[in-house]
């Protein structure tokens, strides 16, 4: 009879030989296939690098850049630009603007003129402009009058009118009140005294000027100055003649 550790060693032995049976291969087939790969890669990649890749920049260099240049000059250059458009398309395109595309284009014009867009502006005009512009205007007039007018007039009515009577019944008083308190503190005072006291010392003071200055003044001038100018225009006029 086995024991347990004889038991565990076949078991071992039994999955070591399937792994060597089943899993090496196909490790071993893995391997070879990325190795095969990679060979394949390196091959491709320098077949394309030394062989396709100069391949195809002698062919774009010499053949396609050549057959490009050519057809570019001479096919779209003198056959299509030239020949084809100059000799055939430009007088078809021209035929066909005059005589057909103009004439559809004005009849087109004409007929949505005519049948669509004025008779749709007038309906508009008619059924959606006015109704919306009448509306608009009723709406901002009742919006003026509700919000500005009536109450701009009921403050003027109650509150504005009756302040300005009152301001101006104040000034009226105020102002005859002030009058009044002027005339007596400063106009009757000032009248008084120009009566007692400026008035007779503008007298006095004007008769001592006519005493002191204007008679003796006079006085000079007709006693002294008018007789020496004379003698001095009797002495010029005897010394130098006339």
């Amino acid at each position: 009879m086995s024991t347990p550790d004889t038991q565990v060693s076949i078991a071992q032995w039994i999955a070591r030989g399937i792994a060597i049976v089943v899993l090496v291969p196909i490790r071993l087939l893995w391997e070879g296939i990325r190795l095969l790969g990679r060979v394949t890669g390196a091959v491709l990649g320098y077949i394309a690098r030394y062989l396709l890749v100069p391949a195809a920049e002698l062919i774009r260099q010499w053949v396609l850049r050549p057959a490009w240049i050519v057809v570019k000059d001479f096919l779209w250059g003198w056959v299509i630009q030239h020949l084809l458009w100059g000799s055939l398309l430009t007088p078809l395109l021209s035929f066909l603007l005059e005589y057909l595309l103009r004439p559809l284009r004005r009849a087109v014009e004409i007929f949505l003129w005519r049948r669509v867009i004025r008779p749709l502006g007038a309906w508009l005009l008619r059924w959606v402009v006015y109704p919306v512009v009448y509306a608009i205007a009723w709406v901002c007039h009742r919006t003026v009058e509700w919000l500005i007018v009536r109450p701009l007039t009921q403050l003027w009515r109650w509150v504005l009118r009756p302040l300005w009577g009152v301001l101006r019944t104040t000034a009226r008083y105020g102002w005859r009140v002030a009058t009044l308190v002027v005339g007596v503190l400063v106009v009757a005072p000032c009248r008084a005294v120009y009566r007692s006291v400026l008035r007779p010392l503008f007298a006095a003071l004007a008769v001592v000027w006519r005493a002191l200055v204007v008679r003796p003044v006079r006085w000079v001038h007709g006693a002294i100055i008018r007789p020496m100018n004379r003698w001095a225009a009797e002495v010029v006029a005897t010394v130098f003649g006339r």
